[in-house]
């Protein structure tokens, strides 16, 4: 009878044990809650983007580097290209002679916005010019439509040195 009650005695010496061990391992892990973290595609903070084109060029295939180009007349030299979304605004316009042209330049003077907050911004523009080597040809009496889409989302950079505007262009629509 002895070695029965020694027996139960190890049995509850274990149990006791164990349950010290296991209070122990629950009493070490920290208190949790639930982190979950969601992506979602960033919309455009701004109210405002004035852009001041003083210059437009085209240049015919034809024409030596320099001697090829064109100006346009500039109709609407500061154009907000946030209420731009569905719509398009004239910005230059003009008589050219007939052939292929193979580039187009819009020379950007100056950029100034207003964020979604009232906070206005003035844009550093580093080169001052978008380039497009989308190639069109003007035909005698035609009337050609050329769209230029600016990714605005892509083009406003925010970094140490401030607010720049370089512009990115997204599709050129014909007709």
């Amino acid at each position: 009878m002895a070695g029965k009650g020694i027996t139960i005695a190890v049995i509850i010496v274990a149990i006791a044990l164990i349950a010290v061990a296991v209070g122990a391992i629950l009493m070490s892990q920290p208190a949790t809650g639930t982190l979950s973290i969601y992506v979602k595609d960033d919309e455009i903070a701004w109210k405002h983007v004035n852009v001041t084109f003083s210059e437009v060029q085209i240049h015919q295939a034809s024409g030596d580097n320099d001697g090829g180009w064109q100006t346009l007349s500039i109709k609407e030299g500061t154009i907000d290209l946030v209420v731009l979304t569905n719509v398009s605004k004239l910005l230059a316009s003009s008589s050219v002679p007939t052939g292929k042209y193979t580039q187009i330049r819009l020379v950007v003077d100056s950029v100034t916005g207003m964020m979604l907050d009232g906070t206005n911004v003035t844009f550093t523009v580093p080169s001052g010019e978008l380039k497009t080597t989308h190639p069109f040809n003007m035909t005698e009496g035609s009337n050609e439509k050329l769209t230029l889409e600016i990714d605005l989302q892509r083009s406003i950079v925010h970094n140490a040195s401030g607010w720049i505007f370089k512009p990115v262009l997204g599709a050129v629509i014909q007709g």
